[in-house]
């Protein structure tokens, strides 16, 4: 099977049955509810669109998400599945499945086994009840992590860490320790309908102190007497998710109490990362500063380190383009079928340093991104807009995938506060 083109413009948000690396981007996305997908029984096809997830067409369809991933050329491990292609169909004519590019080539044609289908006893094409499985858009799946995992608090009247083991099952165990008292309590491991939290960053600022996140993992302690839960806390549900890092976050009551009224809702973010003393947090370079200013940065080190320029740029802009954008600002030009960012980086001043491209996160630490020219010299761009749609065409082919790495964030430090937001 051929491999699946990079002009896919879809992105997503942490995972969905298994853990998938860096999650950087989180808030332009969001998943479409198998509801949302517009899908009745007998349909004989499929446009995949924006938002959409391997695990929600497979509810509508009555296909696993492995084998709709297999038929599409998605590596499930790398975090494909949330880089949909859209504008792909999805033909089905009995038990065979025919998978057509945007073009209306031909990308793949599959029988649908028994063993590929979501509910056996139901066709394919026809809709299941979510009671046949668990993995929800944001699930961080219980198999795809290594146990014991710790969590180290952070601050006064805190536990010192927090340590998850559920190597034999849903059921397992969660242990706290304090000051050399530990208490472990029985706990079970389960995926939800998403949630919204609010909680307290923990590498937070004066100025940067709480975020939302959507979840669907839920770590629930078993009952106990009110007066043996931990620190007196009765709120005995944590959540984790996948941090802005990279890393796995653990959302926990606020143990240390002291908060105004209007945050008692507020649960606390522990990360897995120790701190460099008892009382001071590790260093971190980006602290104080937007999640926007920090994907800026981060896009541009990754850039330069892509393109091999040495040095550091004078001058920068980004700015937001809404799902609908003009590739190229000339008539004929196509649009963009999600929103993504222009940037712009010199690194003297002057238009030949100039590097200006266009990117897409995939919510997963990658983007997909293609270099615009920085000056239109070509008199057909004012006039032919034939031959701008075939240019904008060509760009949209030439589209790359990139990591966006956290090792650069002390370089990155060095010009984030030369970014111009538009």
């Amino acid at each position: 099977m051929k491999k699946l083109s990079v002009m896919v413009l879809a992105g997503g948000l942490i995972v969905g049955g298994m853990f998938v690396g860096t999650a950087v981007f989180a808030d332009a996305w969001r998943a479409n509810t198998p509801e949302s997908i517009q899908i009745v029984d007998g349909q004989k096809s499929y446009t995949m669109k924006w938002g959409d997830t391997l695990w929600a067409i497979g509810q509508k369809v009555n296909i696993k998400h492995e084998k709709l991933a297999e038929i599409n050329g998605i590596n499930l491990a790398s975090g494909e599945q949330y880089a949909l292609p859209v504008g792909r169909v999805l033909t089905f004519d009995g038990s065979v499945v025919t998978v057509k590019d945007t073009d209306g080539s031909i990308y793949s044609q599959s029988v649908i086994n028994e063993e590929d289908k979501i509910d056996p006893q139901k066709e394919v094409g026809e809709a299941v009840g979510e009671e046949t499985t668990n993995q929800y858009p944001y699930a961080v799946s219980r198999e795809s992590l290594s146990y014991p995992i710790t969590f180290y608090y952070q601050g006064i009247n805190m536990p010192d860490s927090v340590t998850l083991d559920f190597s034999q099952g849903n059921s397992g165990k969660v242990t706290f320790s304090s000051n050399g008292r530990i208490n472990e309590y029985n706990a079970t491991f389960d995926v939800t309908a998403t949630k919204a939290i609010r909680i307290y960053n923990a590498n937070g600022t004066a100025d940067n102190r709480l975020r939302t996140v959507n979840v669907n993992t839920e770590i629930t302690l078993q009952p106990v007497a009110e007066d043996t839960y931990y620190f007196g806390s009765g709120n005995n549900n944590f959540y984790l998710f996948i941090n802005s890092n990279g890393g796995l976050s653990l959302i926990t009551p606020n143990y240390a109490g002291n908060y105004p009224i209007e945050e008692a809702d507020v649960m606390s973010e522990v990360l897995t990362t120790r701190t460099t003393n008892e009382q001071t947090p590790m260093e971190n370079p980006l602290a104080g500063y937007s999640d926007e200013q920090i994907e800026y940065a981060r896009v541009t080190e990754s850039l330069l380190q892509y393109y091999g320029i040495a040095g550091q740029s004078i001058e920068i802009s980004a700015t937001r383009n809404a799902a609908g954008a003009q590739v190229l600002p000339f008539n004929g030009s196509q649009t963009m079928t999600e929103p993504s960012v222009t940037l712009s980086f010199s690194m003297d001043g002057t238009m030949a340093s100039t590097v200006i491209v266009t990117y897409m996160s995939n919510h997963d630490g990658s983007i997909r991104f293609y270099k615009i020219p920085n000056h239109y010299q070509d008199p057909r761009y004012e006039t032919d807009p034939d031959w701008v749609n075939a240019e904008t065409g060509n760009l949209l082919n030439s589209i790359q995938t990139l990591s966006v790495s956290t090792a650069y964030d002390q370089q990155a430090a060095g010009i984030i506060g030369l970014i111009s937001v538009n």
